[in-house]
């Protein structure tokens, strides 16, 4: 099934998104802490699970600005990030498989909700998802 746009989880009944004007500072903002997110993910004196869960906030801010961009705004329904990372996705054009591994950088982070410290795998998958996504997402909001 192709990546989905805000409309299609609108018409399917999702209350995440809702129409907004673009708005440059926020945009701006969020790729300011994306930046500093991803600086905290690749300094390894970090713990695991702060690199895995800065990789992770690096691809959520820079989503929110692509769709802010694009006219969204996300609110805090259920599954707003997944459905955020997936609508941006769709919008800057990567493959499902591209999605698929910053979802489960999604499914990683969430494990900190059980207690599970990230291993040093998971922290490395991260980071390469990271890599992957953020320079789709940033060529788009030039």
């Amino acid at each position: 099934m192709p990546l989905r746009k805000p409309e299609a989880f609108l018409r399917a009944g999702s209350k995440v998104f809702v129409k907004a004007p673009t708005n440059r500072e926020s945009i701006a903002g969020w790729c300011n802490i994306a930046q500093g997110k991803i600086a905290d993910a690749q300094r390894e004196a970090n713990s695991r699970s702060t690199r895995l869960g800065a990789a992770y906030d690096a691809v959520l801010n820079l989503s929110f600005a692509v769709l802010l961009h694009k006219g969204w705004r996300c609110t805090s329904a259920n599954g707003h990030h997944a459905e955020a990372l997936e609508a941006a996705a769709a919008y800057v054009g990567v493959t499902e498989s591209v999605f698929d591994r910053v979802d489960a950088i999604r499914d990683l982070r969430n494990n900190q909700y059980q207690g599970v410290e990230p291993s040093k795998a998971d922290v490395v998958a991260a980071l390469a998802a990271m890599e992957r996504m953020v320079p789709e997402l940033l060529m788009h909001l030039k």
